[in-house]
């Protein structure tokens, strides 16, 4: 079908995609559209990476919008909302209003309300059904982005709770976008949907082996088939290897094989084989299994990519690598060493990065200055980036089994990044081997193996727990069998068949939620209470909620205050503060001084040495808070990293998370009309949100004044608005910039009150 046939989408949309070069429809679009796309139809549509279906979910889109309906578009994380965010204001924004939303939890969105298309995260759409907003009657379709995250411990119950409130509000067509999996049919089933499910590419991918410099290239290899036999909750999912194929059916023989000699220009396979993508002017992702270890193989591959960069290169990636070595105040050790990569020609990428860091990178990609990148496995789920070869140093990662093979389905995902239809017309995916053990077990779990069934994770008690708190709080079920109801509709029931093991969780949690005074249940009624309302509008687990409050009260009858330390290990103790910072060998006995000279200080119980894992948890979270503690006494990343080994985005996300549960327990405070209690929250969460003492929480309301620039004004003995119209014009300059100078002075009163010394001043260049 011609892209210039689709009659159902407005002609300006038509065009730009023929001049974006989208001609022609390919297989998996033909079938969407076949099977009901522009009829409103839900689909499944389950092919691989780069097969197209971004495109499917646009048209759908379109249609909708030129309807006059509102869509939204759900996505797995924030970047990829954001990068969704730039592509349709870019092909939309002249037609349609585009919004995004992602961050405060404590909202219905109620600026989402004329907007045509919303892209959000999942997690912000439960947070807004929370406060039941009415312009979500107005969505006629909704895009669920890797909508095969139904399997993640973290991601999938949400989710999937998500997509079955949803259902029960508003009658909508949903497309889900998927990576191929073996029981795509059955979630089809669950929605309501029809499935479209291909292993159409529009780029070849060539999946190849390397050991010892050799890289083995397999051709014509078919997945083997799904097992027809369902698992129960309790098995580990069940499926059959290549080689247990290969040797039923005697095919050994008939697999072709390609292999390519490697020059040893290096001593190591990941290198030869960037070496060898180099010299065909490609560039490379290699994915590893932690943060340590992209580090130390960006750094590497900086030998073999710097010989590579033109002059032009060089000089916009030493501008690049300024750029990110400056992002803190004072850069950090892992901010020089990503910068010293930058101006090889490589970078790494993994969480602990800033945000703005990890777009100069992604930027510099696409641009093909960045020769290569070293990543964890979270990028495999992220952004789209123009790679030809994708490198999996690591199959296999530490997990509480010990060294594990990642799951088949997780190597799919990285293998898919390889080649991009607009770049490349073939893609590879290279897996190391470090024997020849090894290589054979590659070969028959990941390139002739089938990926793993997914499977429901809802059964997690702290995940049941704020769903339940939800329903009830917003009426949405007002007694236990309208509960049961609920869940007897979600994926786990329709997989499972029974929610018995549901059940029996949902009444114990229903009796906790009644005792923490959230909840009335009387005669299987149940009714919120005010507080048990806010707790679930605040998107914060129940029983951090309960946990939080107790201790606070008991506070209020204690001689001994509420010291920073001891709330921030409070907030430490939640479920949203996890994973918490490790007490190493070497800092036990430091902790357990600390500990014991500060037990009075503590809000909560201080468990015994002899309390094993509760005992431990504990440390980790007061070295956790003595992190927190140490952000707010204004030292240096650099400084936190060497002590805690906490990189800078993991500081940033460590104090959001705190900053959440603060603002939480603020709000809930104000409602019990804790006033001693809300001030002291109120000042921690300034501290917390600027990283400063508390000699300068008064200097930070200003605007634009932040952490660096309030502490240089305080050392001048400028601290109040009083000060600040006192002060010269040309003082201020020098501290903080003209520019910020001006504002500040605005803010005080001052806006027109420059003597003539002063504007020539603030007119005249630096």
């Amino acid at each position: 079908m011609k892209t210039d046939d689709i009659t159902e989408v407005p002609a300006w949309l038509r065009e730009t995609l023929i001049e974006k070069g989208i001609t022609d429809l390919n297989p998996p679009q033909e079938q969407a559209i076949e099977n009901g796309l522009f009829d409103g139809d839900s689909l499944i549509v389950s092919s691989p990476t780069a097969s197209g279906k971004t495109l499917i979910a646009t048209l759908g889109i379109a249609q909708s919008l030129e309807a006059g309906d509102k869509a939204l578009y759900l996505v797995p994380l924030k970047a990829l909302a954001s990068e969704k965010y730039e592509d349709y204001k870019e092909l939309f924004g002249d037609h349609y209003d585009i919004g995004i939303s992602v961050g405060d939890r404590d909202s219905g969105g109620q600026r989402l309300a004329d907007k045509d298309l919303i892209i959000m995260t999942v997690e912000k759409l439960d947070a807004i059904l929370r406060h039941s907003p009415t312009w979500i009657k107005d969505v006629d379709l909704v895009v669920e982005d890797e909508i095969h995250l139904l399997n993640s411990e973290n991601r999938g119950p949400t989710l999937e709770v998500t997509l079955t409130r949803l259902r029960d509000i508003i009658e909508f067509q949903l497309i889900g976008l998927s990576a191929t999996i073996t029981n795509d049919q059955q979630l089809a089933d669950w929605l309501d949907a029809t499935l479209v499910s291909s292993d159409y590419r529009p780029v070849d991918l060539k999946e190849g082996i390397c050991w010892s410099n050799r890289i083995e290239y397999y051709l014509n290899t078919d997945a083997v088939d799904p097992p027809d036999e369902q698992t129960t909750p309790q098995e580990t999912p069940v499926f059959k290897t290549g080689k247990d194929k290969l040797e039923e059916e005697k095919q050994d023989d008939e697999l072709e094989t390609e292999t390519q000699q490697l020059a040893d220009e290096h001593g190591k396979d990941t290198l030869n084989i960037l070496h060898d993508t180099f010299n065909r002017d490609k560039q490379a992702i290699t994915f590893v299994r932690s943060r340590k270890s992209a580090e130390a193989e960006a750094e590497k591959a900086g030998s073999v990519a710097k010989p590579r960069l033109s002059r032009e290169q060089q000089q916009e990636l030493h501008d690049v690598a300024d750029r990110i070595e400056s992002v803190l105040g004072s850069p950090t050790e892992q901010c020089k060493r990503l910068a010293g990569c930058v101006r090889d020609g490589t970078a790494f990428h993994h969480a602990g990065l800033l945000s703005e860091q990890r777009s100069l990178i992604e930027e510099q990609f696409r641009k093909g200055n960045i020769q290569a990148i070293a990543a964890t496995p979270t990028l495999a789920a992220g952004v789209s980036l123009p790679a030809y070869r994708i490198i999996i140093r690591d199959v296999k990662r530490y997990t509480n089994a010990g060294l594990t093979f990642i799951p088949v389905l997780e190597y799919r995902q990285m293998a898919g990044r390889a080649g991009r239809p607009e770049h490349h017309d073939e893609g590879q995916a290279i897996a190391v081997a470090n024997g020849e053990g090894m290589k054979q077990d590659i070969r028959d779990r990941y390139i002739l193996g089938e990926s793993e069934q997914i499977y429901s994770k809802l059964a997690v008690e702290p995940v049941l727990r704020m769903h339940t708190l939800s329903l009830i709080a917003t009426r949405f079920v007002g007694d236990f069998d309208g509960l049961l109801s609920f869940f007897a509709d979600t994926f786990y029931a329709h997989q499972y068949g029974d929610i018995s093991e549901i059940e029996s969780k949902l009444e114990s949690l229903v009796d906790d939620l009644d005792e923490y005074g959230f909840i009335t249940a009387e005669d299987k009624q149940l009714r919120p209470t005010p507080i048990g309302k806010r707790v679930a509008e605040l998107y914060i687990d129940p029983e951090s909620a309960h946990n939080m409050l107790d201790a606070l009260e008991t506070s209020r009858g204690s001689d001994q205050g509420r010291s920073s330390l001891a709330l921030l290990q409070l907030l430490c103790e939640q479920v949203e503060m996890k994973p918490l910072l490790r007490v190493k060998d070497d800092e036990e006995l430091d902790l357990e001084d600390i500990v014991q000279t500060a037990a009075e200080e503590f809000l909560t119980d201080v468990p015994k040495p002899w309390d094993g894992h509760q005992y431990e948890s504990f440390l980790n979270s007061v070295k956790t808070a003595m992190m927190l503690n140490a952000w707010i006494e204004e030292k240096e990343e650099d400084e936190m990293m060497e002590k805690y080994g906490v990189t800078p985005g993991g500081i940033r996300a460590k104090v959001e998370n705190a900053d959440w549960l603060l603002y939480g327990c603020e709000e809930i405070a104000r409602m019990k009309d804790w006033q001693d209690i809300e001030s002291d929250l109120s000042k921690l969460r300034t501290r917390l949100k600027h990283g400063i003492k508390e000699e300068l929480v008064s200097l930070v309301k200003f605007k634009q004044i932040g952490r660096v620039r309030a502490r240089k004004l305080f050392d001048q003995d400028i601290t109040t608005a009083s000060d600040i119209r006192d002060t010269e014009f040309t003082q201020l300059k020098k501290l903080i910039g003209k520019t910020t100078a001006k504002k500040l002075k605005e803010q005080v009163g001052q806006d027109e009150v420059f003597d003539k010394e002063n504007v020539l001043d603030y007119l005249r260049d630096d």
